[in-house]
């Protein structure tokens, strides 16, 4: 008898898209995961917040035009000419929010510790939900178990959330604020510019472009150096490759088969993952609050799986990335 599974398969691998989905966005949240690791590398030699941000975004926009080249000889046969034009003008306003929210990053990580600045950052997906909402969206109730009982893993993941809110502290605990207001602020604003839009890619290119100039801007105000030492510039590097470009990709791919609300809700073991990484590489050790929590999160994650939540264009909101568009190359 002929199988009447329906569930969607890729194409290119072979798999069902949910488990193609769901390795794209582990890919991702890892990548996301050495960001901090690479900041605490480039801190140790003096590289401070505005050209860390500035020479990340230096490698990263050429990196997205090359992409944005590659999908437009990909899609030329494809593309129709009656395609909408992209907002140049908003994208680049985007890139300008895309710079504030890197240099926010930096300069929290560089004054309260990582995992008190993870626990901070990921409200966003609480911010991006009441704003949605606030724009008449409307999220299943599971929906809503399911995100606290994330917030509530990540904030068991971290130990140092209490000692990283104590002292002199509070420009890091603002900036961490700031930048998961940013990033919902950009979620919501790039589901409805770029929604229906083909030239992903392109506009991907452009937010970036427009980052680099605000960062620019900010790097000759502040008397941005350039780095002296070799091991700061593969650090750079590093960090535009693993910690930028490779995630925003995989988390376009992972989006396309789960939807956001799910994307989203897997991208919250980037905590347990940061601890780990920062066991390999800076010698932290996790304790059984931070595992006690994992667990939790990926409790959340089985609820979302099952249950699921409702259909509404909230699932668009993370459609590209948490930090930058995301290039359409197929």
């Amino acid at each position: 008898m002929a199988s009447t599974d329906a569930t969607p398969v890729s194409i290119h691998t072979g798999m069902p898209d949910r488990y193609v989905g769901l390795v794209a966005m582990l890919v991702a949240v890892t990548g996301y995961s050495f960001l901090p690791v690479f900041t605490a590398k480039l801190l140790e030699l003096n590289v401070q917040p505005a050209e860390i941000a500035l020479w990340r975004y230096a490698f990263t926009m050429p990196i997205f035009w090359l992409l944005a080249w590659f999908a437009a000889r990909r899609s030329r046969a494809r593309v129709q000419t009656s395609a909408p034009p992209l907002p140049r003008v908003r994208l680049l306003l985007i890139g300008v929010l895309l710079a504030m929210a890197a240099l926010c990053a930096f300069f929290g990580l560089q004054r309260i510790p990582a995992g008190t600045y993870v626990v901070i950052f990921y409200t966003y997906p609480a911010i991006t939900a009441l704003i949605a909402l606030s724009l008449g969206d409307r999220w299943a109730g599971w929906g809503w178990v399911a995100l606290g009982m994330t917030l509530v893993g990540v904030a068991l993941s971290v130990p140092d959330f209490s000692e990283g809110l104590s002292g002199g502290n509070a420009i890091g605990v603002l900036a961490a604020l700031l930048n998961a207001l940013l990033v919902a602020v950009m979620y919501t604003l790039n589901a409805r510019i770029l929604k229906g839009q083909p030239n992903r890619a392109r506009a991907a290119a452009m937010m970036t472009t427009g980052a680099l100039m605000a960062l620019t801007v900010v790097g000759l105000l502040s008397g941005a150096r350039i780095p002296a030492q070799p091991e700061a510039w593969l650090y750079l590097f590093a960090m535009a490759v693993v910690s930028t470009v490779m995630p925003i990709f995989m988390t376009y791919v992972g989006l396309q088969r789960l939807g956001a609300t799910r994307a989203a809700i897997l991208g919250s073991v980037e905590p347990v993952l940061t601890s780990l990484i920062a066991t390999i590489f800076i010698g932290q050790v996790m304790a059984p609050v931070q595992w006690a929590g994992g667990l939790i999160i990926v409790a959340s994650v089985v609820l979302l799986q099952t249950l699921g939540s409702r259909k509404s264009s909230y699932s668009d909101l993370a459609d590209l990335g948490r930090d930058s568009p995301t290039p359409d190359l197929s």
